[in-house]
């Protein structure tokens, strides 16, 4: 069963790779777009992976953010309220 997008696994998000692998797959497919070297046939296609890699990477960003505040935490000083407990 799919997760969310939030770290979670997507169906097919192994097909997706890594947050690197997406963002150069990313870059190629606007590069193709750009120089319009995409056959017209293969245009939705490749823009409906573009998507699915965008959202990909913003998943991976956002399960990293959230990983960073957790261990951010754990090494902040205690508040002056929780000291005085």
């Amino acid at each position: 069963m799919a997760e969310d997008n939030d770290g979670g696994a997507e169906a097919g998000d192994a097909e997706l790779g890594g947050y690197a692998e997406s963002m150069v797959e990313l870059e190629s497919i606007l590069t193709s777009l750009e120089n319009d070297d995409i056959d017209i046939d293969a245009l939705a296609s490749q823009v409906e992976r573009a998507s699915r890699l965008i959202a990909h990477c913003e998943g991976r960003l956002r399960a990293t953010e959230l990983s960073l505040q957790t261990i951010l935490a754990q090494h902040e000083p205690a508040s002056a309220d929780e000291e005085a407990s």
